[in-house]
């Protein structure tokens, strides 16, 4: 079902279509304005927006020039008292698929609704298709469209057709590679290799030769030369996947190469020329190394000429509906599994997700295996996503254990005031309703 966020700063009118909505069995959350009906709906998780188009401050044609300028791709109807065709017009070029005029019917509201949702489902469904048929190495194979994603996809556009390395940072499971990808695919480089080497998965006499090759009669086996995969990246892209944990030795005659642009193999005594484009990857603090003494601060600056940040999954929750969408059109033919319940919903919009993209991908195949029905149902789900981990309290005494007991209490305090009602209380913190969820959890604090 459809997720809907209203937008009205006259509380009657608010209230009384949220009941409506509700009673017609979608999930509705509210906003008295446009400054707070748009810190919800950037969060990417509504496909409808109503929105009132006269409210002190920000308007609805306001926010709707916002979000659009935002990305957010959700259906957006305006709903006025002081409809007028220039009005309508105005709404449409914008952006908008409808246009309902106070006083409303329920009758008529509930099939615009309901057609808006359609659509942009619809809508959805074919963008994940083209997303699914595309080749990985595109730049619209990064799923998204939260400010967080849409901030890296600008970078890459930027980055990818002038020279230069370039680092990407972000935990594991974030699709650093995805956006290696998309920077070879963007690049003056898209027709020439693509090649990608995990630097943690070798030793580092083994990652030397994969890196460099070795001449006739270097070692002990060594019958025949062979070209290094720099030699082999020639004219494209070299991805190396957690360089953070290559040894300072190595890193020595990597540096070499990227200066240089020439590489010499094991054994042999001539440099050969080689023109590659090294992009990085690590998702250790580089910085730390090298205080630390583990990793050349030469090599950090030649490395990072452009940067990259691919964020965690819980800085884009707003993006958690296309991304499931994506996986269960890609694990769901033939299993039957077409979508997920309410209560899946929920439980996903919950969890934090410490393996990030790599994990709901994961985390979705399985239950689509296991299914019974084709809806997801929360016993598909694992076992940690039904008991959410509780992230550790801080120390005693410390700034953060402050900061948390104060947290805590104006939580609660808030919750008191409005009766326990989860959905007021978010809108008093301004915060997003699944955020207030965490909040509790993490607290302890009761529903």
């Amino acid at each position: 079902m459809p997720r809907i966020l209203v937008v009205d700063d006259d509380d009657a009118v608010r209230e009384s279509t949220e009941r409506i909505l509700r009673a017609a069995g979608y999930v509705v959350e509210t906003a008295r304005g446009g400054e707070e009906g748009f810190g919800l709906a950037r969060q990417g998780l509504f496909d409808v927006i109503l929105s009132d188009m006269r409210m002190p401050g920000m308007s609805g044609l306001d926010l709707l020039h916002r979000l659009r300028e935002s990305r957010v791709d959700s259906a957006f109807i305006i709903v006025s008292g002081f409809g007028t065709v220039d009005t309508a017009v105005e709404a449409m070029k914008l952006g908008a698929v409808d246009f309902v005029q106070k006083p409303f019917v329920r009758e008529e509201l509930l099939a615009r609704v309901r057609t808006a949702g359609e659509r942009r489902q619809l809508a959805r469904q074919v963008d994940l298709l083209q997303r699914h048929i595309r080749p990985t190495g595109s730049l619209e194979a990064l799923v998204g469209t939260s400010p967080a994603m849409t901030q890296v996809k600008e970078w890459i556009r930027r980055a990818a057709p002038v020279p230069g390395t370039v680092l990407i940072t972000g935990e594991t499971g974030t699709g650093k590679e995805l956006a290696a990808r998309a920077i070879h695919a963007c690049s003056p480089r898209a027709d020439r290799p693509f090649v990608a080497l995990n630097c943690a998965a070798l030793t580092e006499s083994l990652l030397e030769n994969e890196l460099f090759g070795h001449g006739k009669g270097a070692f002990t086996g060594a019958a025949a030369p062979r070209p290094g995969l720099i030699e082999h990246a020639s004219g494209g892209t070299l991805f190396l996947d957690e360089i953070g944990t290559m040894s300072k030795a190595l890193q020595s005659k990597l540096l070499r190469a990227l200066e240089a642009g020439e590489v010499r193999r094991i054994g042999e005594n001539d440099s050969r020329r080689v023109d590659v484009r090294f992009v990085a990857a690590t998702n250790i603090d580089l910085k730390a190394a090298i205080e630390a003494g583990e990793f050349r601060r030469d090599l950090y600056y030649r490395l990072n000429v452009h940067r990259v940040h691919m964020p965690p999954l819980r800085e884009r929750t707003g993006d958690l509906r296309l991304l499931v969408d994506y996986f269960l059109a890609r694990f769901g033919p033939g299993t039957g599994v077409e979508r997920c319940s309410d209560e899946v919903w929920a439980l996903l919009l919950a969890y934090d997700y410490p393996g990030n993209v790599r994990q709901l991908e994961h985390m979705i195949q399985r239950a689509v295996a296991i299914a019974q029905t084709p809806e997801l149902q929360p016993e598909d789900l694992p076992e940690e996503v039904l008991a959410p981990r509780v992230a550790p309290a801080a120390q005693e005494g410390t700034v953060a254990a402050a900061r948390e007991r104060a947290d805590k209490q104006t939580i609660a305090a808030t919750l008191a005031r409005h009766g326990g009602e989860i959905g007021a209380a978010a809108r008093e913190l301004q915060v997003s309703r699944t955020t207030m969820w965490r909040l509790m959890k993490k607290y302890g604090i009761a529903d």
